[in-house]
């Protein structure tokens, strides 16, 4: 009688392939700090090269010095002076630019009179309301980083609205990117399975319309039909709660109430990117299919629904999880637009208006944030391609 083969146990990852895996991180990562200072500088040449003028947020209707006299067009050019002077718009673009990037990664400043004077008395609740994270007191010193400055258009520090705004942004694209895999892949699965019959046919064509409808005409399609009492009054049309919305309401009637706010802007954030990742998928099964392994699986009496789930689905995975990477600068590149169409409190809403009133450092500093998020993103596309295909050798990529 033929003995039964025991399988084989799941090969573990060597030591070798761990420490090759962690040295092609730390050589992503420190390769992401040039490409990382390279954005931020082209992004502020650009945005200070730009015709306009910031000064001219305070100035207000003046600025043009239209109906005014000479002597009070003077006092205008003074005034206008002054306030460049104040947000440092004097000094030469090179100097501006060193002097963001060293409070970014490291700054020390002395402690102010009020600072010693709250912390000499412990009775008193010190916190720091400067414009950067503080890291360390030393005597009178204090080193921060992250400083990305003050806002031109409120004074208030860039940090602090950020945090403030970037939990709305995250939670966004995080559900959207999660959705866009969660609905894409198994349709791209569903239409190689039936390539060729009516399924196939009516979801490759609903795929290329969603694909090729822009976001920000869907989502003024979507309020119009879906939050108007002309047609169909399903959804707000802005916001992420109600405004009586409060803590009297329950945690359970907050989260609906939020969701029920959330809903139509992920759904304008989600649908492009599920409709690529359908169409990519179906094209990567396909030529999976016609490899000589799949052949062979089948020919050994392997059921269909196996030969799909364990030989097919995994190597058909790889160019998907390399979408990724392009996916997630997408997503936040589209939340300008989701989040100015449906008001939302985000880092899109309020970069758009940042552009728009020419507030650099809080331009700088989103435009810096997103960077580095897309980036992120791009070394963990490579390290889940790792995973999903144990074949790919990261000795040889970090050298």
């Amino acid at each position: 009688m033929r003995r039964a083969q025991t399988p084989s146990p799941k090969r573990q990852p060597s030591a070798n392939e761990e420490t090759a895996v962690i040295q092609y991180v730390l050589q992503r990562i420190f390769l992401a700090i040039p490409t990382l200072l390279g954005i931020t500088l082209i992004s502020f040449l650009i945005m200070h090269l730009a015709p306009g003028d910031p000064v001219d947020l305070f100035l207000g209707g003046a600025a043009s010095g239209e109906g005014l006299s000479t002597d009070q067009r003077d006092q205008l050019e003074k005034t206008r002076q002054q306030l460049r002077h104040q947000l440092d718009l004097d000094r030469p673009l090179h100097e501006q630019y060193g002097r963001w990037l060293q409070r970014l990664v490291l700054s020390v400043e002395p402690l102010s009179d009020a600072d010693k004077e709250a912390l000499n008395h412990p009775e008193l609740t010190y916190r720091y309301r400067g414009s950067g994270l503080e890291v360390v007191r030393l005597g009178g010193w204090r080193i921060t980083t992250l400083d990305f400055g003050l806002s031109f258009k409120d004074q208030q520090p860039v940090v602090r609205r950020i945090v403030e705004r970037l939990p709305v942004t995250i939670e966004i694209g995080l559900i959207s990117l999660v959705a866009a895999y969660l609905i894409g892949v198994p349709l791209g699965m569903l239409l190689a399975i039936r390539q060729n019959t009516l399924v196939d046919r009516i979801g490759t064509a609903i795929s290329f319309m969603l694909w090729s409808m822009p976001s920000f005409w869907v989502g003024m399609l979507l309020i119009i039909f879906l939050c108007n009492r002309e047609f169909l009054h399903w959804f707000p049309a802005s916001g992420i709660a109600s405004i009586d919305a409060d803590e009297s309401w329950g945690w359970w009637r907050l989260f609906t109430d939020h969701l029920h706010h959330m809903a139509l802007p992920i759904v304008a954030s989600t649908y492009a990117s599920f409709a690529a990742i359908s169409r990519y998928m179906r094209t990567s099964m396909l030529e999976n299919y016609r490899l000589d392994y799949v052949r062979t699986a089948r020919a050994k009496g392997l059921a269909e629904h196996l030969v799909v789930i364990r030989h097919v689905l995994r190597n058909s995975l790889i160019p998907i999880i390399t979408l990724m990477a392009g996916l997630l600068p997408a997503l936040m590149a589209g939340s300008v637009f989701v989040e100015t169409i449906f008001t939302l409190p985000g880092l899109g809403l309020l970069s758009f208006q940042s552009v728009i009133s020419r507030d650099y450092p809080m331009v700088m500093a989103i435009l810096t944030i997103s960077s580095a998020l897309s980036l992120v993103g791009i070394l963990l596309a490579d390290i889940f391609l790792k995973i999903a295909d144990p074949r790919i050798d990261f000795s040889s990529l970090a050298k």
